[in-house]
């Protein structure tokens, strides 16, 4: 779904992921020299003020050199680079108010961990690490900080660029804002008395760390969603968001579909394995098995996970019309998505997840009946997955369903039939744009074969042991002959 930036300026379609050139680049970055140096033409000689606009300029040179070395992803997006110009900024213009506005008020009064924590979630914390030391930069040259405050102010930077580097659950967003305000109050606590301040200065400094820590992790919350707006991008908040059941697709999902819905949790669990034995993206995989199949909320009983032994209604359709309805529920599924305004990373999921594929049952079901067959008309009409995350997702759902059919199901015959599945989905060319290695594809199949064994391994027959005890009905009052 185009995010509003993409709207107004249309600097980069297909949400804000082309390639930006070397010359956009070089722009940006001039320009961002130009914007932050602007505040230090107030009050400043000309001599003071070149050192400025040379020492801003080397740190954005620097900074731009850091990115392509180490940050390929990051550099190659322009939309990318624009967060982090305008983070830049922020921190620049900020620390400028805050000193006109509010002269000598301690630094960690305010919100200093903010910027680094807003690009730690909406790019990466390596990236959130080097806001931070602009940041300190910054708060350096305008007077701000100094001695022992440097490392303070980079202290709490750092914690919060650590405490939310990694948001896999809705918890860990709590203790994450917890950690950031302590570390705040006790950096503020430990300059102040390293600087030589009293114990009673050192505790007011700590209480106004408290409350920046507080004023930064309130701040972000309210910032966060306008920045994913704005640039279309998909956090790990957001996706926490999605995963929640709650949520009033999944919960559409769980009531019309409620096979279907067993199905896609399942299929999230395996997926969300797999991806972290190879190093994918786990939330946003879980995520998306969570919504690749809400497509079949349309027409929820032509899907046998949601006929629980009743009619079939395939059974009063053509082969080619059934498989025109099955391979719907892909297009209907991107429909809702889009209605909900599900994630760009989402909705590309729901598309990708069968592929071309074709749907074999009803296609062999046609070719015995006789007659012209036409392969086309029963192919997903998709496309195939393009990340690790949708391929993962493609495979659990494949492999899941196909287990699910095994009579008598033993470890040895689950994994036969999960290699027969990834065998299959690799001689039709589905995986080739998913960027997965043979010993990715290694891995991810012991994943699958070992998890599935562990949900349909054989069963106790209850029913004989039932017939059994029938027969000494009666004895269930009487002692022990041990």
């Amino acid at each position: 779904m185009p995010s509003l930036l993409d709207k107004i300026v249309r600097l980069w379609p297909e949400n804000g992921v082309l390639a930006s050139s070397s010359g956009q680049r070089v722009a940006l970055g001039i320009g961002t020299s130009l914007l932050a140096v602007i505040p230090f033409a107030f009050g400043h000689a000309t001599v003071t003020l070149l050192a400025h606009v040379v020492l801003i300029s080397l740190l954005v040179y620097v900074g731009g050199l850091y990115l392509k070395r180490n940050e390929h992803d990051v550099w190659a997006r322009l939309r990318d680079l624009v967060i982090l110009a305008t983070l830049v900024l922020g921190v620049v213009y900020g620390t400028w108010i805050s000193t006109v506005l509010l002269p000598g008020v301690p630094p960690y009064v305010l919100p200093v961990a903010l910027a680094p924590v807003l690009a730690t979630l909406l790019l990466n914390p390596r990236v959130g690490m080097l806001i931070a030391v602009v940041g300190v930069g910054v708060g350096v040259l305008f007077g701000m900080l100094d001695g022992a405050h440097v490392v303070g102010s980079l202290l709490a930077s750092a914690a919060g660029v650590r405490a939310m580097g990694v948001i896999s659950e809705r918890s860990r967003l709590i203790s994450a804002g917890g950690l950031v305000v302590t570390v705040t109050g006790g950096a503020a606590l430990g300059a102040t008395l390293v600087e030589g301040g009293t114990l009673q200065a050192a505790s007011v400094a700590g209480g106004m760390g408290l409350v920046g820590g507080a004023m930064t992790v309130i701040l972000m919350l309210g910032l966060l969603p306008v920045f994913e707006f704005v640039f279309g991008v998909t956090t790990d908040v957001r996706l926490l968001e999605l995963a929640n059941p709650g949520n009033a697709l999944l919960k559409r999902l769980m009531m019309e579909a409620p096979g279907t819905y067993s199905h896609s949790v399942m299929t999230g669990n395996l997926a969300e394995a797999a991806a972290e034995s190879i190093g994918a993206d786990a939330l946003l995989t879980r995520v998306g098995a969570y919504y690749h199949d809400i497509g079949k909320i349309r027409r929820p009983g032509f899907f046998v996970e949601n006929q629980a032994g009743g009619h079939n209604p395939h059974d009063n359709t053509t082969p080619a019309l059934s498989a025109l309805i099955i391979t719907a529920h892909v297009r209907e599924g991107v429909e809702l998505a889009e209605e909900y305004r599900l994630p760009h990373e989402v909705i590309e999921i729901v598309k990708q997840h069968h592929g071309t594929s074709m749907v074999m049952y009803f296609y062999n079901k046609a070719a015995a009946g006789g007659g012209p067959v036409f392969e086309a008309d029963f192919r997903y009409a998709g496309e195939r997955p393009s990340s690790r995350e949708a391929a993962l997702i493609m495979l659990a759902d494949s492999a899941e369903a196909a287990v699910r059919a095994v009579v008598k199901p033993t470890p040895p015959r689950i994994e036969e039939t999960v290699r027969k599945v990834i065998a299959g989905k690799l001689a039709d060319h589905q995986l080739d744009l998913a960027n997965l290695t043979l010993a990715e594809i290694e891995n991810i199949t012991a994943v699958y074969s070992r998890m599935l064994a562990s949900v349909y391994h054989p069963r106790i027959d209850y029913n004989d042991m039932m017939v059994r005890k029938e027969r000494h009905a009666g004895q269930h009052h009487e002692p022990s002959r041990a």
